[in-house]
Formats: C-alpha cells, sequence, structure tokens
C-alpha cells in the first residue's frame, strides 16, 4: 500500500494524499484501534481492508481527535465494536455545517462512496482530562485539548509509548486556530504534563510526518508556542510579523495564508476583548533558544 508512511509492529501510518492527512491503525493483542480515517473512498477502503486484514478476534474501537469533517468522512466505512469521541464533539451546535461540508466535498469532486456520509455518534465520550479506558491490556487515557476546535483531544496508549494528537505538532503546518488561541496555548502548555503522567516518546499529528522522538514533538511544540507568541506581540504593538520567516518554515503558503490571516482576525478580537495581553517584558528571544536545548535534555533523561 504505497500511502503507508510508518509502520512498525503495532503502528500502521495511512496518509492521504490530500493535505497529508494521516489515519492511524493501532493493533494490540486485545483491540484494534482506527484514528480519524480519510479522505478519499479509494484510501479509506485500503484502511478497512487493511483493518480486516489483521484484526483476527480482536475488537475494533474507532476514534476521532475531532469534528473537522475531514477526519470524521470515512466513519460509516467501518463497523466497529465502540467508537471514542469528545463529548463536545456529539454535542457540537455546527453538527449540520460539518456534514454540509462533508456533502459538498464530494458533490464537489464527483465523488462516489460506498457507504453513507453521517456525524458520527458515540459509545464512549470524553468530559474530561485523564479518562482513562482499559481493554483487556490495552490501556488509553484521553485529554481534551481544545484550541484548535473546542471539541478536540489527545489519546496515549500506554504500553505503546504513542500519543495520537489530531491537528496539534504538525511538522508542515503552523498552528490553525479554530476556536482559541488562549485554549491552544493552554492545550501546548499541558503536554509535558500528559507526558509525566503518561510516558510516551512518540507522537503522531493529523497532518505531515510522526514526531518519532520526545526532542522532535517538543521543537513542534516550541514552534508552534513561538508562533503564537510572535503574533500576538504583531498586533500589540503593530509591529509587522515575519512573515517572510514563516514562509521559509512552512512550503505551501498559497493555501496556508488564508489560515494565517484567519489566525490574525481571531487574535486581534480575542485582544480587543481583552482575553489575552502581551507582556513587553516577556523574554520572547531567550524562549526560542532555550527550548529546544531543554528538549535535548528531557531525551536524554528519559
Amino acid at each position: 500500500m504505497d500511502n503507508i508512511i510508518y509502520r512498525d509492529p503495532n503502528v500502521t501510518i495511512f496518509q492521504s494524499a490530500l493535505f497529508q492527512t494521516n489515519s492511524t491503525v493501532v493493533r494490540t493483542d486485545d483491540v484494534v484501534l482506527v484514528v480519524d480515517p480519510a479522505w478519499l473512498p479509494q484510501e479509506v477502503a485500503q484502511i478497512r481492508e487493511y483493518v480486516d486484514y489483521i484484526k483476527g478476534n480482536r475488537s475494533v474501537f474507532l476514534i476521532f481527535t475531532h469534528s473537522d469533517y475531514d477526519h470524521l468522512i470515512g466513519y460509516r466505512a467501518f463497523t466497529p465494536d465502540k467508537v471514542f469521541t469528545t463529548e463536545a464533539l456529539i454535542n457540537n451546535p455546527q453538527k449540520d455545517d460539518i456534514m454540509a461540508q462533508m456533502v459538498g466535498f464530494d458533490q464537489q469532486y464527483y465523488i462516489r462512496r460506498s457507504y453513507p456520509l453521517e456525524y458520527p455518534a458515540a459509545d464512549f465520550m470524553v468530559y474530561r482530562d485523564g479518562v482513562q479506558y482499559r481493554h483487556g491490556n490495552t490501556r488509553m487515557a484521553f485529554y481534551l485539548t481544545p484550541g484548535h476546535t473546542a471539541d478536540s483531544m489527545m489519546v496515549v496508549i500506554w504500553q505503546l509509548g504513542l500519543c495520537i494528537a489530531g491537528d496539534y505538532l504538525s511538522n508542515i503546518e503552523f498552528p490553525f486556530i479554530y476556536h482559541s488561541s488562549v485554549a491552544y496555548e493552554q492545550t501546548l502548555e499541558k503536554l509535558p504534563q500528559i507526558h509525566d503522567r503518561n510516558w510516551f516518546t512518540r507522537l503522531i499529528p493529523g497532518h505531515g510526518d510522526p514526531a518519532l522522538s520526545i526532542a522532535d514533538w517538543l521543537h513542534r511544540r516550541t514552534e508552534s508556542l513561538a508562533y503564537i507568541y510572535a503574533l500576538r506581540e504583531s498586533i500589540a504593538t503593530s509591529v509587522p510579523f515575519d512573515a517572510d520567516s514563516l514562509w521559509s518554515r512552512y512550503e505551501f503558503p498559497k493555501i496556508q495564508l488564508k489560515y494565517h490571516e484567519d489566525n490574525i482576525a481571531l487574535m486581534r478580537r480575542e485582544f480587543e476583548q481583552g482575553l489575552w495581553k502581551w507582556d513587553p517584558d516577556f523574554p520572547f528571544e531567550n524562549f526560542i533558544q532555550e527550548q529546544p536545548a531543554r528538549a535535548e535534555k528531557e531525551e536524554e533523561e528519559e
């Protein structure tokens, strides 16, 4: 299967041709976990065929990290034993809009699917940080991670040292902030705490390449925080944002410019509403320089 970008005895990452979107399949002795199966019909079919091939007598669980329609579009291709989401995803007041996006995508590109498009229903809803679920010897811990969307979550599979992060810590995208930059910052700030409570070395983002070391995902966290802080400084001081530096780091400016401009608009509204304040004494340059070194030190300690 040429859309597999990573495989080991327990973890397989399928990556769509669209937006480098990742769908993760995790196999343990007890269960097969399918996280955010996406995009095109033949891509979803390959994931389903693979799951059918490896599942044996195992249960199959579907996990949705958030409600962006690209992460939900493969839902009904599967017949899982359980579906896991956040409570906020199930209660999302914009369900109809998300469904319209799914239908609109297929209509725009004349796409036919062998399964209906539906918004997920859940058997297990995560409503607070640290909720755990055990199936046999497989233990998962779920964390609410609002910011990108209001209903985002991450899941850690304990025995594999693996975090599946949804649309955070991508190496090909800066933070896309649809919900709140304050919540996004808080999510990034608590990642080390999630690590300390669960111990994971590898992290899979919703788009791009997996981070296969602690130093890698900590560095991505630093880059995400640095982007938010730099954008806040620009908004608060009216100093132009260094867009050239941004596009030297991220290679798809033609489409990503819109997300950057949307971030500016959202964060400017937050600033005017007093939801965050810029501290002119914040040691921004020291933060940028110290964080990668700190990541390397934590990797050595692990």
